[in-house]
């Protein structure tokens, strides 16, 4: 700008009324807030001195390289003055004749024919997107500028580390692939000479194409080079030797820069973009994570003499997530100072230009054409431009609102056959709040019943939810995630067409999917409020991955597995979320989501569980809950798991032979759980009912093992055979005390050669007998080893067991009398001798102390 145009300039500053008091003249240039010079701008001082300022500041070199809307400072300085005086005629003019000679500039890209929708809805703008991107020109420049190292308030060498952070839908993604790498690879940036020689591998860290973030960058960058023809001869570098010894810290990313770019002019850099890096905190598991994170501290290590390194690397990270890189011991120096540019939301001049741009400086051609004979007008309803940006500028995921508004009314019929894009469709579809609702909404609905199910089973696995009041981010999941699920599918599908899902592909051939942009989490009612009921529900899913990996890396010890305590409402939580199933389809995580029970109840199966560990099992099942069928309560009445015995014949001792008919019994001794049960229901211990010709204690005995899963003791032969009479109104059958024939036909396993239920010998470690040194009784069932052939438990050792019958006199089996009843078993203080299937004993029926019992029932059960 020469010294007259100046003058014309400053004439038409100092004649505006705006331009007399601070306040006015700053309202006057808030189109120049996203650009430095705001920063620069003289607050104070006279009238002249404001224009005088204003005028060097948009001339100065540095500044002026930095775009505003697509045009240098100065020219969008004469556009915005065009607005304000369009009711001027002489000063419009001569703004006119102003901007004919300072404004003639050439197209940073050139223009060319785009067929397809000129907005790209939810979906970001990737690099051959770059002919519709429009309204981030200044950050643009600036984002050059800071990878150039040439930013006026950043002086110094260029980063070899920057990361782009900013809220959900500021554009990150879009401005490092359709601004930065486009311009790249189209040899169009100064400040990075050179750049359609450089190497460029966009990634995301959860990308499904490998297992960790190092083999997902080795699967883009192969990409990439088989998309760039100065590096194809690198189709047979030895991918396979240098991630191998990456991976051994015998070399360094860096290294592998100057391997790939050996052959390469010397201005070529290999620039590593990581889009949605917030992935490595939500998705990556924390070893892989942190090996990753290491690679890349390590990569652009400055060395003694190495210079400008090769490799840069290029971030996009979610504000709500930059709080780890300030914990992070190897992140945190990486974006101190010049590492982080921060990318605010798009003010109202830059949304007018997303608008309007791609429909007026873009040649729109039909689809099947390419040519700009076929070129297809289009325009925008002006008032539609101004509240369109109006709404999105103070919105939360106002831009990616705007551009999913933008591609629905392009494609709304009534817009497609005028090539306009009305008001009245705008406000049909429900505003800007309300069309991606209504789009979503109207989806789900055309499912029809079961589709509420079927949205909770897919987004349950494209939802994260972080620690703490984080909002939910989207993640990647695998099509195959759902292949059992027709519903699933058809509502994926359905999604996909609608463009609120992706689908994609990771790169081996499975198909993938995700949401198209996180403003459907937020913007959605139904989708928000399903994350709101399952949010602690996710955060525990991300938890449980978190903790299964800390416990493999740890060789899988015992005492890292959760308690059921924390376990078993985890698993409800889950459950009820419909998240517990897909959790336990992974191997590694089923096996530590099993509950504690049955961890337990598997260690019982072990030979080699000594004696006082199976006694601490059995007091750990009474405290969590006892899962086995037969020890606990059902519906308020005992559980009984009941074990069938053929028919057969015992030998008694003194009484000769004794046929057994076919009956059943009871796989366990009746337990604490299921006795208690008898003497806290209102019709059992205290009803009169269960007492003919039996003698009834004021108070039944104390139990001295208390635990549920115990076998009840101190009971008599009357408590006993009450508790069987009240057992068969229960379950309407005919519950009795065994026999004793019956009682040592199941000890011997119905088998005339046995004397113990294992066999005909002696076996160690098999019975809660004195030998076992445990020195009183245990829970039932402790010993899998010495139970029977017909899987009856305990019938050798841990409590003294009632028989029905008195000891003289076997085959008089009335209750009635003061008779000594015959008590088999022994117990944990006799020793093996008292275990043995024949061996009788005997009480009087009023004795308790360590005595309890187990119930039969006659053949068949129906």
């Amino acid at each position: 700008m020469d010294h007259h145009h100046r003058q014309r300039l400053h004439a038409i500053l100092l004649g505006l009324e705006e331009w007399e008091e601070p306040r006015s003249r700053k309202s006057l240039l808030g189109f120049l807030r996203s650009h430095d010079i705001w920063q620069r701008l003289l607050r104070g001082g006279s009238d002249l001195e404001a224009a005088d300022n204003l005028l060097d500041l948009c001339s100065d070199p540095d500044l002026a390289g930095i775009p505003i809307q697509g045009r240098d400072p100065l020219c969008a300085l004469i556009e915005e003055l065009k607005k304000h005086l369009h009711h001027r005629p002489e000063p419009l003019a001569e703004l006119g004749r102003l901007g004919d000679a300072l404004c003639e500039q050439t197209r940073t890209m050139p223009r060319v024919p785009w067929s397809d929708a000129p907005y790209p809805g939810l979906y970001f703008f990737d690099r051959s997107d770059w002919p519709i991107y429009f309204g981030r020109e200044t950050e643009l420049e600036r984002l050059i500028k800071a990878l150039a190292g040439k930013l006026p308030d950043r002086p110094g060498p260029p980063p070899p580390f920057l990361v782009v952070v900013g809220v959900s839908g500021s554009g990150k993604s879009s401005l490092v692939r359709a601004g930065l790498w486009a311009r790249l690879a189209a040899g169009r940036v100064p400040e990075l000479p050179g750049g359609e020689h450089w190497l460029v591998t966009a990634m995301t860290p959860a990308d499904s194409v490998a297992e960790d973030p190092l083999g997902v960058l080795r699967a883009r960058t192969v990409q990439s080079i088989d998309g760039n023809p100065g590096l194809r001869h690198l189709t047979r570098f030895d991918w396979s030797g240098w991630m191998q010894r990456i991976r051994r810290d015998e070399t360094s990313l860096a290294d592998l820069g100057e391997a790939l770019l050996a052959e390469s002019p010397p201005e070529a850099r290999w620039l590593l973009i990581l889009d949605q890096m917030e992935e490595l905190f939500t998705t990556c598991k924390t070893d892989q994570r942190e090996r990753f994170i290491a690679h890349l501290a390590e990569a652009i290590r400055p060395t003694p003499g190495s210079g400008q390194p090769r490799l840069g690397i290029l971030g996009a990270l979610r504000a709500d997530f930059f709080h780890h890189f300030t914990t992070h011991r190897d992140l945190r120096p990486l974006v101190q100072g010049s590492g982080t540019f921060l990318l605010g939301a798009p003010e109202r001049l830059a949304l007018e230009r997303m608008i309007e741009a791609p429909l007026t400086e873009v040649d729109l051609v039909e689809p099947a054409r390419a040519s700009l004979a076929d070129r297809v007008a289009w325009t925008i309803d002006p008032g539609l431009v101004g509240r369109l940006a109006a709404e999105a500028e103070d919105r939360e995921d106002g831009l990616a609102l705007m551009a999913f508004v933008l591609r629905e009314l392009y494609e709304d019929k009534g817009c497609a056959d005028q090539h306009r894009m009305g008001m009245e469709a705008y406000e049909t579809m429900g505003g800007l709040g309300g069309a991606i609702a209504s789009r979503a909404t109207e989806e789900l609905e055309k499912l029809g019943a079961g589709a509420d199910q079927a949205l909770a089973r897919v987004f349950a696995h494209l939802v994260h939810v972080g620690e703490g009041d984080s909002q939910a981010t989207r993640i990647r999941a695998e099509r195959q995630t759902w292949a059992r699920d027709a519903e699933a599918n058809e509502l994926i599908d359905a999604f996909i067409r609608a463009r609120l899902l992706v689908g994609g592909n990771d790169g081996k051939g499975h198909p993938t999917v995700e949401v198209a942009h996180e403003a459907l989490l937020r913007q959605w009612p139904v989708l928000t409020t399903w994350i709101g009921d399952a949010r602690e529900a996710l955060r525990l899913r991300s938890r449980v991955r978190e903790e299964v990996e800390f416990w493999k890396a740890q060789d899988r010890p015992p005492v890292r597995l959760w308690k059921h305590e924390l376990l078993d409402p985890a698993r409800r939580l889950l459950s009820e979320a419909n998240l517990l199933q897909d959790l336990e389809e992974v191997d590694d995580i089923a096996d530590f989501l099993t509950p504690e029970a049955d961890w337990l109840l598997a260690e019982l199966r072990c030979s080699g569980t000594v004696h006082a560990r199976r006694e601490t099992i059995g007091m750990r099942l009474s405290e969590i809950g006892d899962p086995r069928p037969g020890v606990g309560i059902v519906d308020g009445v005992p559980d009984i798991l009941w074990c069938q015995l053929r028919e057969g014949e015992v030998k008694i001792e003194e009484h000769g032979r004794f046929k057994v008919r076919p009956f059943h019994i009871a796989a366990y001794p009746v337990t604490y759980a299921q006795y208690r049960a008898f003497l806290d229901a209102e019709d059992g211990y205290r009803s009169k009912r269960w007492w003919d010709d039996l003698r009834k204690e004021a108070e039944p005995g104390r139990q001295l093992r208390p635990y549920a899963s115990y076998p009840a003791d101190n009971v008599s032969w009357w408590d006993a055979t009450a508790f069987c009479r009240w057992l068969s109104d229960r379950l309407g059958l005919k519950v009795r005390l065994p026999d004793e024939w019956e009682w040592q036909w199941a000890a011997q396993s119905a088998r005339e050669a046995f004397a113990y239920p294992w066999g005909p010998n002696w076996v160690e470690d098999v019975a809660n007998t004195r030998e076992a040194g445990i020195g009183r009784s245990t829970a039932v069932g402790m010993y899998l080893s010495g139970r029977s052939a017909q899987g009856v438990y305990d019938l050798a050792g841990n409590v003294w067991e009632w028989c029905r019958n008195p000891y003289d006199n076997p085959e008089w089996a009335e209750p009635k009398g003061e008779y000594f009843r015959v008590v088999r078993g022994g117990s944990w203080n006799g020793g093996r001798d008292y275990a043995r299937a024949d061996l009788r004993s005997y009480y009087p029926p009023d004795f308790r102390d360590f005595l309890g019992f187990r119930v039969s029932c006659a053949s068949p059960i129906r």
